[in-house]
């Protein structure tokens, strides 16, 4: 029995996810960012063979980081950066995201962001201003990672597709040399 097998949907999974950081990688490079993770982390974290997970993945993080984004941006401002203001902006977005009808499982996303969000002037205490700045920024690559992952992956089924058409014909006309496809 055998516990290990490279396949072609692993290739595949594997180049989107290469060109996709590659894709992060260079466009915020030329874009001055010099924190390129977030971005990068979103690329893998978003990417998944099934188009499908890709989509609803998508979805959840975009939801789930304005949700994280705009809940740490206020309580930042309302209540400064301390650490009961980011306790307090993790405990109401764990309220708020898991509040949705059919929440996804990825609702740790939102907590998760606010952390990201709020974790650095907190330990800096930087101002508001600075905060704000770190804040849309991290969302920023977050959310631009996403969409590089989703428009990868359509562009991955877009291609497989017209491939398995390109070779069911194939497959048809050897088998029917004479054109005729009527059973």
């Amino acid at each position: 029995m055998r516990y290990f097998n490279i396949t072609s949907t692993g290739i595949s999974y594997a180049i989107r996810i290469w060109l996709g950081c590659g894709i992060v990688w260079w466009s915020l490079y030329y874009l001055h960012d010099s924190k390129k993770i977030w971005a990068m982390i979103s690329v893998i974290v978003v990417s998944d063979p099934d188009f499908g997970v890709v989509r609803t993945t998508t979805i959840s993080r975009v939801v789930n980081t304005l949700v994280g984004c705009a809940l740490g941006l206020v309580f930042v401002y309302l209540f400064n950066t301390n650490v009961w203001s980011l306790m307090a902006a993790i405990t109401l977005s764990v309220i708020i995201s898991t509040s949705f009808r059919n929440f996804p499982t990825s609702w740790k996303l939102a907590p998760t962001t606010v952390l990201i969000v709020m974790m650095p002037a907190v330990a800096e205490h930087a101002s508001w201003k600075e905060a704000m700045i770190l804040a849309l920024t991290r969302s920023a690559e977050i959310l631009y990672g996403s969409l590089v992952a989703f428009v990868l992956g359509y562009i991955f089924v877009k291609v497989k597709e017209k491939y398995d058409l390109s070779y069911e014909k194939q497959e048809t006309e050897k088998q029917n040399p004479s054109g005729d496809h009527h059973e």
